[in-house]
């Protein structure tokens, strides 16, 4: 049971690597390519019934992804430390979840070996 608590936890561990990786790349590339977006939300289909319903949805998106873009701008500069913060307090859960999982299962294991020697 211990084997496969800790396996489960260093999966955990390299699928959340590989999650900060994938942010860090996110944040530190250019954020202009959210720019061409924009020509995308003025070719969606049937915009005319979906105004109707949402008056100005068109703006709202265009605004949206200039906010995306300059807060992914702004990002940028603080990907390392942010990511690797962010990666470090998950890696230090994962690893305490897994010893108190351990623990508990080496705890009700005593417990288990009392009650057949008594």
């Amino acid at each position: 049971m211990i084997a496969f608590i800790w396996i489960v936890t260093a999966l955990g561990l390299a699928l959340w690597s590989l999650g900060a990786w994938g942010l860090h790349t996110l944040l530190q590339a250019d954020a202009g390519w959210i720019g061409d977006l924009g020509e995308l939300i003025d070719r969606v289909p049937y915009a005319e019934l979906i105004d109707r319903w949402f008056p100005g949805w068109q703006a709202l998106m265009h605004a949206l992804l200039e906010l995306t873009q300059s807060t992914l701008g702004l990002l940028g500069a603080a990907a390392p430390l942010i990511v690797w913060s962010a990666w470090a307090v998950g890696a230090l859960g994962l690893a305490l979840v897994g010893g108190f999982l351990t623990l508990v299962v080496v705890l009700l294991r005593r417990d288990e070996r009392r009650r057949a020697a008594a």
